[in-house]
């Protein structure tokens, strides 16, 4: 037995475990073993050289796409017919606006995937996304030894429901006022954004206007992948609302508002009333995030009542079209509990000295020596999460913020800037961290992406946590930090209350749930004496919080494909504080 770890543990340091960062395609095409072609791969691209720019007259193929008015995130049908001399080769693409240059295009898929494709007529059901503008798709016959393709035929023009001025990706955030919610969407028109909202779901008689915003690829440090305008990003503040209570709102602009939906505000600061909440990080858009997805939507119809997001959010690495997708696939419950985001690599690192990173930083960002902080945002350095999301105004936007939620006081940091003690978000994290009132927050929960402690080996991923202790465990301590919560490890790890790697009383729990559905994380861990509980083989799921009172919390961690709880555990705490 100990021969067999010694052999993992060699094997793991030959492999040292990169992070994933693949990005499916649009329509998340496949090799034929299975894995997922990658979006970001230069060579995965297909260079369209047409031999001819209009379709022949003599061509009578036909291309369609059915229903041709969708609802976002519909699936519809594309079939061809009678096309001459097919080839598996052969290729239909998708271009969002229909008037696209043919090399601009979002997607394709070979109609060599349908088994009629010899006898000139097929069909394939995609997923469309509402990006705003109107769509088409073009079947290609393609001469692959002659470096050409041919324009074969034509879809009709495919609309989407409510057109451009539809209320798309709909989110709720807190701001730290139980008398407050933050209204935030997309869609494709600038007009003043507004939301009606009240205590009565056929009456809505209040109403609240806000702000709207875009970004531009030029505001992205670098220019990779494949850019879709976002639309405008409205933000409503809704204010003087009364705390744990359930209000009807619809969002919009007029003559074009959402349907009607609910939330419920948080409870004041202080009183002993039990609340529940969601954590996880690592999510995107991959089969297992769509299984957490489904989960969540039942957690939050069962009463949990925000989710705490801590990093690596869609994966989109320059692929707008990932945005686009993943809003929509958490748009069910974004839309009804608030959505707490921090930042997470595959959101923030970058390379280059372009000065665009809207977080503050200057030059190519944070890069010790002892890291292993590479380009992993492929470019968008930030830029869509700062414009997409807007969280508490008390620290810096989306990277590090505080608030307030009935007995606990949360805190959400960036492990993508510099943590040092003399750093700028240290001293914002120290010095909220005094301000803390333990009579009203007994409990102080922290969430990052990157952890401080890991079992898993991994040797570059391994030094940052031994940085991360260096740098600022002992703050943690000193202010009592009951929780830390992690995630960038596609694993599942809680450890006992730690300090300086040693099981204690006044020690922190650090649980590391990075499982909500990137690629697992597949490597044998390490059995410090301050870990209780790993999983690494099929760990998709997702951790759920109860706060019983004052002096209680059950933490338990859910997984997707046993659909039950396999690890949980109480946290208990003395009411000392003064």
């Amino acid at each position: 037995m100990a021969l067999f770890f010694t052999l993992q543990l060699v094997l793991s340091l030959i492999l040292a475990k990169v992070d994933s960062e693949l990005v499916p395609t649009y329509f998340a095409r496949k090799y034929k073993n299975g894995s997922y072609v990658d979006a970001t791969m230069q060579s995965n691209r297909l260079e369209i050289s047409l031999h001819s720019m209009s379709i022949e007259r003599s061509s009578v193929a036909k291309l369609k796409v059915e229903p041709s008015l969708v609802k976002n995130a519909q699936y519809a049908v594309v079939s061809w017919e009678g096309v001459v001399n097919a080839q598996a080769i052969d290729f239909v693409a998708l271009y969002c606006p229909e008037t696209s240059a043919n090399n601009d295009y979002y997607d394709y898929f070979e109609v060599g995937e349908s088994p009629t494709y010899r006898e000139g007529f097929g069909n394939r059901s995609v997923q469309l996304y509402n990006v705003r503008t109107n769509c088409e798709m073009r079947y290609f016959r393609n001469h692959i030894l002659e470096k050409r393709q041919e324009l074969v035929a034509k879809s009709n023009i495919i609309i989407f429901e409510g057109g451009p001025e539809m209320p798309l990706q709909i989110h709720l955030a807190l701001t730290g006022d139980p008398t407050e919610m933050r209204v935030m969407w997309v869609s494709g028109t600038d007009e003043t954004p507004i939301v009606k909202f009240g205590r009565n779901e056929t009456v809505l008689h209040l109403s609240a206007k806000g702000k709207s915003k875009t970004y531009t690829i030029k505001e992205f440090c670098s220019i990779k992948g494949k850019f879709i305008h976002p639309g405008f990003i409205h933000d409503v503040l809704l204010k003087d609302l009364q705390p744990s209570t359930l209000y009807y709102y619809s969002c919009g602009v007029l003559g074009h508002m959402s349907k009607v939906r609910t939330f419920k505000t948080a409870p004041v600061t202080g009183p002993d009333v039990g609340f529940k909440f969601i954590v996880f990080g690592d999510h995107g858009i991959l089969p297992a995030a769509h299984s957490t997805a489904k989960h969540l939507l039942r957690e939050v119809k069962n009463g949990y009542e925000f989710i705490f997001h801590n990093g690596d959010i869609s994966y989109a690495r320059g692929m707008a079209y990932i945005w686009e997708q993943w809003h929509a696939l958490i748009e069910p419950y974004s839309s009804i509990v608030p959505y707490m985001v921090g930042i997470g690599n595959h959101e923030q690192d970058h390379l280059d000295n372009s000065s665009k990173d809207p977080s503050g930083v200057t030059g190519d960002g944070w890069h010790p020596r002892w890291g292993n902080f590479g380009d992993d945002s492929n470019g968008e350095c930030g830029v869509p999460m700062f414009h997409r999301f807007h969280m508490p105004d008390n620290g810096n936007f989306v990277w590090w913020y505080s608030f307030d939620y009935g007995m606990v006081h949360f805190i959400m940091i960036s492990t993508e800037h510099d943590l040092s003690p003399e750093s700028r978000q240290y001293k914002w994290l120290e010095k909220d961290l005094k301000k803390v009132n333990r009579l009203k927050t007994p409990w102080v929960i922290l969430g990052g992406h990157r952890p401080m402690y890991s079992s898993e080996i991994n040797p570059g991923n391994f030094i940052v946590t031994l940085a991360f202790q260096c740098l600022f465990e002992n703050l943690l301590h000193k202010y009592n930090v009951d929780v830390a919560f992690w995630a960038h490890y596609h694993s599942y790890e809680r450890t006992c209350a730690v300090y300086r790697k040693e099981c204690r009383d006044d020690g922190t729990v650090h649980i590391v749930i990075g499982t909500a559905g990137k690629e697992a994380d597949l490597l044998p861990y390490l059995p410090f004496p301050w870990l209780e509980y790993y999983r690494f083989f099929d760990p998709y799921g997702y951790g759920r919080v109860t706060l019983a009172n004052r002096s209680a919390l059950h933490f338990e961690y859910f997984v997707n494909s046993e659909n039950k709880v396999v690890d949980e555990v109480w946290l208990y705490k003395k009411m000392t504080f003064k």
